[in-house]
Parts: C-alpha cells; structure tokens; sequence
C-alpha cells in the first residue's frame, strides 16, 4: 500500500511540480514508466481559457507552455508518465505532515477562480479545473492493492 501511494504521489509530483533547471532535460514516454489512466475528460475539458492563474490552459507534453509553479499534466517526472489524460496546467502542493486534508493547507485562491483543489491520498493537493471535474467531484484515489502490498491472493486469503 506504502508502494501504491508513493507511486500516486509522484503521479500527481509528476503532472504539477515547479521543479525546473537551466538546461532542457530529455522529455517524453521514453525517459518515464507509462501509466495508462484512461479517464474520459468531460464535454469542454481541457477549458477554451485557462483561469487567472494558468490552470486549465491546454498544453502538450514538453512543449514547455505552463509556467512555473504549473506543470503540464502530460509531462513526465520522476519517472512516471501519465496517458490518457487532459494535457491541462495544473499546480500541486505537498501536503504538511501530519495532515489530513491537504487543500486545508493551502492559500485561499491556491486554485483561482473556476478550478477546485482535490486531495490526494492525503499526500498532495492539486487543482483541477471544474469543467474538468468527473461528476463534479475529484477522483477519489485508492491503493490497488487495497494493503497486500500487491499480492492479490493475500487479499482473497484474508477474506477466507
């Protein structure tokens, strides 16, 4: 479970951190492991506009359009490559320790207007733009192996 978090967490790192450097890294699939979401973005989604702080503005993996603190949802770091998602700015903030609700941490307008702050295993927070919102709501994330640390069978063995 420790696993599936971690890796989540440097899903979400990887689609909105602010890290950048002075040289231009290799950029794209072949430098990641690919991780296949296969969400269907909503009617309108990616937005026409971004907000007054840049998220939701369209973008498209390394072409470098989202600026800092944004990052490209399609980019890839830290060697995790999301497909099948809106290329879409978006910002994320580590959450404090200890927290359980890390868009509580976060400034007042972290998101701007029109985009909702969502949690992420209580690890992060990110902004999506609402007109990207799956039912309105943001995606509830849950370790695949629910905590037998992937062993499927240890699962069924648990319940026997």
């Amino acid at each position: 479970m420790v696993r599936i978090a971690i890796v989540l967490a440097a899903l979400f790192l990887c689609a909105a951190s602010a890290c950048s450097s002075p040289v231009k890294k290799a950029c794209g699939p072949q430098d990641a492991g690919v991780f296949e979401v296969g969400l269907e973005a909503p009617v309108g989604c990616p937005p026409a506009e971004a907000n007054e702080l840049g998220i939701g503005k369209a973008c498209t993996m390394c072409g470098n359009e989202c600026e800092a603190p944004l990052r490209c949802t399609c980019d890839s770091y830290l060697g995790v490559q999301l497909a099948g998602v809106p290329c879409v700015c978006t910002k994320i903030q580590v959450a404090p320790t200890g927290s359980t609700d890390p868009c509580a941490s976060t400034a007042a307008n972290f998101c701007g207007t029109g985009s909702t702050c969502c949690n992420v295993l209580n690890t992060a927070a990110y902004c999506v733009p609402d007109i990207c919102l799956i039912n309105q709501a943001c995606i509830i994330f849950t370790p695949l192996d629910a905590g037998t640390d992937g062993d499927p069978d240890a699962a069924d063995a648990a319940t026997n």
